[in-house]
């Protein structure tokens, strides 16, 4: 069914300004307009109080086109000069329309469809005729009948509804924004301010200048998350069709539908029906957490909306054509300080930034190990930390497992050769250039294949010296697990069969080196 309020602006003012009888006269008349609009396009009128209509219809276009006419007719009749000095005295009526489901009951209709449409002629101005997008598509309109205002929160109804304006030739079309709330994004609301990553903001800014798909990449722990969220929150006024944040899960579909507002499809077609929700909007998807499985369905919804556009955090990148791959790299020593007195604070200890300068700087910046010294530091003190990590830093940094867990797991995505290159620069304190790379994997095919596939997870940092070629270099905590505390030229056998069991390289593929 679809449903139509309309009510007259500001009729108190109207009422007690005109008088009683006046008012009766522009009343009566502005009621035998709108009926001889509603007995030509079969409009049923359900209810009628004072200056309002409630009216049901059973056809969406029908619908738009009544509330067209009824505006038209509106600003077109002649209306009596009533000899007040005003002027002839033309009501300005907003409308209201939505299409959804509803079933008769006790000659009303019950259905909390109605509400809405009635939260949706209340946020409209006078002369405007508001309506939601269900109408809007239900109805076929589109191009320059319609505009769209956005999502927004109607008061009492849970979710959000999208708002559009019905333009026509001869009725005004500039009208105030809704006085309501606006939804503009669904970001999870921070429970305390994130730690600035400047200069990642910088590169996905750049990123997305010239992509419609960039993919943050790197180890669980690393922060990709709180920096996804933090840079689309800087994003939302940029986007016209706002931000939507969700978690892929088994069914990307069904968490879009989700995020952008619209009920679960009952008939298992949720990524089709999130496509053409988002087929002609401008909006940012954030999507956390993907795997390669999502690729498909991320690649569709590009190529089916064309003004989409996403960022997505995974530990690995998703491979599409187009997509721009970002590895999160450690951050600079003080916003990693910042990060690790930001843990500490969270387990009630008030270091500062500059007191765990030294600890942060020790494991370069890298992230996973910062949670992992996060305890023994909050509860001890960045000098106990820091002389417990010198004494023995395997020891203090897998305590829990934490950390181990988050290497394994990043490991256990790779390939053999990228495990057997991982090796390779593990042991090579001062890192490896392209050519190195390639020279002491040359026994191997796809050896740099497999230094793209360290970096994409970030097991392997790049270090750009001025004028001089990258380096690739293993993360020293990460060496520390994989090596020990020394920098040996060359794996020993004992040392190899530990490499083996904490990276899960094949033992053939060790003895072989």
């Amino acid at each position: 069914m679809t449903f139509m309020f309309t009510d007259i602006e500001g009729s108190t003012r109207l009422a007690s300004g005109l008088g009683a009888e006046p008012y009766r006269v522009v009343l009566h008349r502005h009621r035998a307009l709108i009926r001889e609009v509603l007995r030509v396009h079969r409009g049923t009128e359900i209810e009628t109080e004072g200056d309002s209509f409630f009216v049901a219809f059973d056809d969406a276009a029908r619908a738009a086109r009544a509330a067209v006419e009824i505006q038209t007719a509106l600003r077109r009749a002649d209306w009596p000069d009533l000899g007040l000095g005003k002027g002839p005295i033309r009501p300005r009526v907003r409308m209201g329309l939505h299409t959804g489901e509803a079933w008769p009951s006790a000659g009303g209709y019950a259905t909390p469809e109605v509400h809405r449409t009635a939260r949706i002629c209340s946020a409209a101005h006078g002369d405007q005729i508001l309506a939601s997008a269900q109408l809007a598509a239900a109805a076929g309109l589109g191009g320059r009948s319609l505009e769209r205002l956005g999502f927004f929160e109607l008061r009492g109804l849970p979710g959000t509804t999208e708002l559009v304006q019905l333009r026509a030739p001869g009725l005004p079309s500039e009208f105030p924004p809704p006085p309501i709330r606006p939804h503009r994004h669904n970001l999870p609301a921070d429970l305390k301010a994130p730690v600035d990553r400047p200069e990642e903001y910088r590169e996905l800014d750049r990123a997305f200048a010239t992509h419609r798909l960039v993919t943050v990449t790197g180890l669980d722990g690393c922060g990709k998350t709180t920096l996804v969220r933090a840079w689309a929150r800087r994003r939302v006024p940029l986007h016209a069709d706002g931000v939507r944040y969700c978690r892929p899960g088994q069914d990307l579909g069904a968490a879009l539908l989700q995020a952008v507002g619209r009920p679960v499809d009952a008939f298992g077609r949720a990524l089709e029906t999130a496509i053409d929700h988002l087929r002609h909007r401008e909006a940012l998807i954030v999507l956390d957490d993907v795997e390669r499985a999502h690729g498909p369905a991320v690649e569709r919804l590009l190529r089916e909306c064309p003004e989409v556009t996403i960022l997505a955090a995974g530990v690995r990148p998703l491979e599409l054509p187009g997509e721009a791959k970002r590895a999160l790299q450690p951050p600079p020593i003080d916003v990693a300080a910042a990060m690790l007195a930001g843990f500490c604070e969270d387990r009630g200890a008030a270091w500062t930034a500059a007191d765990c300068r030294g600890l942060a700087a020790s494991v370069e910046g890298f992230v996973p190990a910062l949670r992992a010294l996060a305890d023994v530091t909050a509860f001890g003190s960045p000098k106990t930390a820091l002389r417990r990590l010198r004494d023995d830093p395997v020891a203090v940094l897998d305590a829990g497992g934490r950390f181990r867990a988050a290497i394994d797991e990043a490991v256990a995505m790779i390939s053999g050769p990228a495990r057997a290159v991982l090796l390779e620069l593990a042991a090579r304190g001062d890192g490896a250039t392209v050519d190195e790379v390639l020279d002491l994997c040359r026994q191997r095919d796809g050896s740099l294949e497999a230094l793209v596939e360290l970096v994409d997870v970030a097991l392997v940092v790049i270090e750009r010296p001025a004028m001089e070629q990258a380096l690739y270099r293993v993360p020293t905590p990460l060496r520390w697990l994989l090596c020990g505390r020394g920098e040996p030229a060359q794996v020993p056998p004992s040392l190899a069969r530990r490499i083996a069991n904490v990276v899960k390289l094949d033992l053939d593929l060790v003895r072989a080196r």
